[in-house]
């Protein structure tokens, strides 16, 4: 008789460009990943806040490197490079500020020059996802946080996946009792 294999866990990394770790994102995070529990989704989660590290100097060591992210700062990022590049996907996840991503996302993806060889993207085929929490509506800088992660799936040969949007936060409590986490939630899931 032969044994079935069950199938191997699909694992995400997760990028959070969030300060707050009770904050909005932090909120639509936790409604994430309960969902990605339920459909038995792995998710490695990085709070980019709480770690040192620098941005790209565009020294181009890692470009010598033609099969691993090769980026030549010694920093906490490196660990969450490794883990990209391991994964079968990656999720950002960040407040809106001033029409854009954190800082703390901004610099990190900044890094990704690292993935993006001569040879080709080390992220190809990787699927990207993204969760942003807003103040104002979809159309008051929440768009162009979306418009710059389908830009950086299409240059990087990634299969983007959608994004959560959740806006109009208030209060972080207020966000952590909306109803809609939870559908918002699902729907990004099921496309992971």
């Amino acid at each position: 008789m032969t044994k079935t294999r069950k199938p191997t866990p699909k694992r995400y990394v997760l990028l959070n460009g969030s300060p707050r770790r009770k904050g909005n994102t932090a909120h639509a995070i936790a409604a994430v990943q309960k969902q990605a529990a339920q459909a038995g989704i792995r998710i490695k989660t990085f709070n980019l806040w709480d770690m040192d590290f620098v941005g790209c100097t565009h020294c181009d060591s890692c470009m010598k490197k033609p099969d691993k992210p090769g980026c030549k700062p010694k920093d906490d990022l490196n660990k969450v490079l490794k883990n990209v590049h391991k994964a079968d996907g990656v999720l950002l996840a960040s407040p809106v500020y001033c029409w854009s991503v954190s800082g703390s996302l901004s610099t990190a993806l900044d890094r990704f020059y690292c993935f993006f060889k001569p040879e080709g993207s080390l992220l190809q085929g990787k699927k990207l996802a993204a969760i942003f929490t807003a103040g104002g509506d979809a159309d008051d800088g929440a768009d162009l946080c979306v418009s710059m992660t389908e830009r950086l799936g299409k240059f990087g040969g990634m299969d983007y996946r959608g994004s959560m949007v959740v806006t109009s936060c208030g209060k972080p409590k207020e966000t952590a009792k909306r109803e809609d986490l939870s559908t918002l939630a699902a729907d990004l899931v099921k496309n992971l």
